[in-house]
C-alpha cells in the first residue's frame, strides 16, 4: 500500500470551535503549491479520505481538484486527537496490494502516523501545515514503511 499523508493547510486562529476553522488564503496556496508540484508521483491515488474538520476537508477538495474521478470519503479516525494504532489497523484491514491512499488530518496525528509507521520517534520527520508525505508498505504496522519522500509548504 501506498499512502499519501497531507497535514491540513494553514488555518485561521480558533474564533468559535477548532472544528469550524477554515483555511487561510495562505493555507489554500501552500496546499495547492505542494500538490502541485508532485502530481507526477500522485497518480497512483485511488481514495482520498480526509478527517471530518473544515480545515481538512477544504484540503482534501484543493487535493481532490487534481482527482476529480475520486470522492472524498471522511473518517472520524483520522482527527487530531486519534490514535495512530487504531488508524493503522482501519488501513490494514483495507490494505490491497495496488490501493494508494491519500490521508488529509492534523497534527499530532499525523506526525505519530508518519513517524509510527517509518518506526522512528516521536518528531523524527516533522509535518508542518500543507507539508505531504509519502509512505510505502507491504502491511500497516510500526516500523513497517518506507518513506519516499517528505515536502514541505
Amino acid at each position: 500500500m501506498k499512502l499519501f499523508i497531507l497535514r491540513h493547510g494553514q488555518a485561521e486562529p480558533q474564533k468559535t470551535t477548532d472544528e469550524a476553522r477554515e483555511l487561510t488564503e495562505k493555507g489554500r496556496e501552500d496546499t495547492r503549491r505542494v500538490v502541485s508540484a508532485r502530481i507526477a508521483y500522485m497518480q497512483s491515488i485511488t481514495e482520498i479520505w480526509a478527517s471530518p474538520l473544515v480545515r481538512a476537508q477544504q484540503t482534501a477538495h484543493i487535493a481532490a481538484s487534481y482527482f476529480p474521478a475520486l470522492k472524498i470519503q471522511t473518517s472520524e479516525l483520522i482527527i487530531p486527537e486519534s490514535s495512530p494504532a487504531i488508524a493503522m489497523d482501519w488501513l490494514q484491514s483495507i490494505n490491497q496490494q495496488n490501493l494508494s491512499i491519500l490521508l488529509v488530518s492534523h497534527q499530532p496525528f499525523v506526525g505519530e502516523l508518519v513517524n509510527n509507521l517509518c518506526g522512528k520517534p516521536t518528531g523524527f520527520y516533522p509535518m508542518g501545515t500543507s507539508s505531504l508525505a509519502v509512505i510505502e508498505a507491504p502491511v500497516i504496522a510500526t516500523a513497517m514503511g518506507e518513506l519516499l519522500w517528505l515536502d514541505h509548504a
